[in-house]
């Protein structure tokens, strides 16, 4: 089985390296319609709030997951709270309501 994402190291002239990853655009898309589908299912069933995140809200791609691992993000409850609730992230949740 091969990846979903594609990485490539990229030696620059300056001696720094460059990681370079890629997702296919039509795996992103699937998974955002997917998720606009659940929520509309999910619709009288909005997220109510669980103190221990037992509850699936969100389906991300591996290549978001990855940029979020990069930025401190993924792994930090407090910031990745902060994160679900952006409205410009909203299309990889699966309910709707604030965590």
């Amino acid at each position: 089985m091969t990846s979903p994402i594609k990485t490539e190291i990229i030696s620059n002239l300056d001696g720094s390296i460059t990681i370079a990853s890629e997702q296919d655009d039509r795996i992103v898309k699937k998974l955002s319609d997917l998720n606009s589908k659940e929520k509309f299912h999910n619709r009288s069933t909005q997220y109510k709030g669980d103190s221990v995140m037992s509850h699936k809200v969100a389906s991300i791609p591996m290549i978001v997951v990855e940029q979020m691992m990069r930025e401190g993000i993924w792994g930090n409850q407090e910031r990745m709270k902060v994160w679900m609730n952006d409205p410009a992230n909203a299309m990889w949740r699966t309910t709707k309501g604030k965590l």
